[in-house]
């Protein structure tokens, strides 16, 4: 891997940076945690089968849900300050890949969470921001909706060493009402 800048548009490159690489096994596998690591997502790690549920329309008092299955693999980054999540989605009307990200603030003692969606790669979705107390994660962030702006809160709770549930809603008045729009129920697979 070669990193360069160059000061001139292009015309002439100056390398100052060069990494080489060995591989040490023929499957990844994450880096030793730090001490200092919080162990609030430690459960997440591994492979999991997810079933999911997702409101059809948001926020406009729809009852009309769509179930279907999938995937989830996770992993610890940043010696267990983040982790990583790849997401396999087979809606019904095709499969949709997603990645999930969260890096630990230890200025402000929080998980932020952020999305990537496959089917648009180049916008990552702003972040929900929180922790966990007594059992329970519980995430919040401010986001937009069909070009208005709302609040998306994100819980995890119900977690055992085999189970987990992640559950979305929306919030169009500030967070005075929520509407639960994606319940996802992970089981390890």
């Amino acid at each position: 891997w070669e990193q360069a800048f160059s000061p001139d548009d292009g015309a002439s490159w100056e390398v100052n940076w060069l990494n080489y690489f060995t591989r040490t096994a023929p499957e990844p596998t994450s880096l030793p945690k730090l001490p200092s690591a919080s162990r609030d997502f430690e459960f997440l790690a591994g492979r999991w089968n997810v079933r999911h549920r997702r409101l059809r329309q948001r926020l406009v008092g729809s009852d009309q849900w769509d179930e279907f299955g999938g995937t989830f693999s996770n992993w610890p980054v940043l010696g267990g300050h983040g982790n990583v999540g790849d997401n396999v989605m087979e809606f019904p009307s095709g499969t949709v890949r997603g990645m999930g990200y969260r890096a630990f603030d230890p200025v402000a003692r929080q998980w932020l969470s952020w999305w990537l969606d496959g089917r648009t790669p180049t916008v990552i979705a702003s972040p929900v921001r929180g922790g966990f107390a007594h059992g329970v994660g519980a995430f919040i962030g401010d986001d937009t909706h069909e070009g208005r702006p709302i609040q998306t809160r994100v819980l995890w709770s119900r977690i055992t060493s085999r189970s987990a549930r992640w559950e979305q809603a929306s919030s169009a008045d500030g967070g005075t009402t929520w509407e639960t729009n994606w319940i996802s129920d992970f089981t390890r697979a």
